[in-house]
C-alpha cells in the first residue's frame, strides 16, 4: 500500500511540472540559439508563402518523425546535425533563397545561421516554425523523404 502511495506521489509531481521544464534547452543552445537570432531573418507564414511561390526551396530541419509526421508540401529533409557537414553537397547553389523550419524555430534558426556562415546569402527562418505553419491552417504534407537531403518520393 505505501509503495503504491508513493508511485501516486510522484506521478502526480511530474504532472505538475510544467511541460517547458521537459524540453528545457542547454545553455549551449540558448547561446547558438541567441547568436543565430541577430543574423537570420524570420519571416512570418504570410511571407513564407510568398518565398514559396517565388520559388523557394524549403528546408526543414526537424527530425525524421518528425518530418513524416507532417511537413510543409515540398519541404527538404535536412536536419540539423547535418546541414553543416552536407548542405553544400546537398544544395550547390547559394543563391537561391533558401526557407528554413523546424517545430518552434530554435533549430530552424540555427540551421539559417549555419547556411549563411556557409556563405548562403538568401536564408530565412518561419518564425514560430511547423506549429505555426499548422496553426494558421496552411496545408501539409505526410510521408518519408528519399533521404536526408531530398524531399519525398514523387
Amino acid at each position: 500500500m505505501k509503495r503504491l502511495l508513493v508511485l501516486f506521489a510522484l506521478i502526480g509531481f511530474i504532472a505538475s511540472v510544467p511541460i517547458k521544464y521537459a524540453y528545457s534547452l542547454t545553455p549551449l543552445a540558448e547561446k547558438k540559439i541567441k547568436e543565430a537570432k541577430t543574423c537570420v531573418h524570420n519571416v512570418s507564414v504570410q511571407e513564407a508563402k510568398e518565398l514559396i511561390k517565388n520559388g523557394a526551396i524549403v528546408l526543414d530541419a526537424r527530425e525524421y518523425p518528425e518530418y513524416t509526421a507532417g511537413h510543409i508540401p515540398g519541404a527538404i529533409w535536412a536536419p540539423r546535425g547535418l546541414i553543416d557537414f552536407q548542405g553544400p553537397a546537398w544544395f550547390p547553389d547559394k543563391n537561391k533563397t533558401y526557407l528554413v523550419y523546424c517545430k518552434t524555430g530554435g533549430r530552424g534558426v540555427i540551421v539559417a545561421y549555419e547556411l549563411k556562415e556557409l556563405g548562403y546569402d538568401n536564408v530565412v527562418n518561419l518564425d514560430g516554425g511547423f506549429n505555426t505553419w499548422e496553426k494558421a491552417g496552411e496545408p501539409i504534407e505526410k510521408g518519408a523523404p528519399e533521404g536526408p537531403g531530398k524531399g519525398m518520393k514523387k
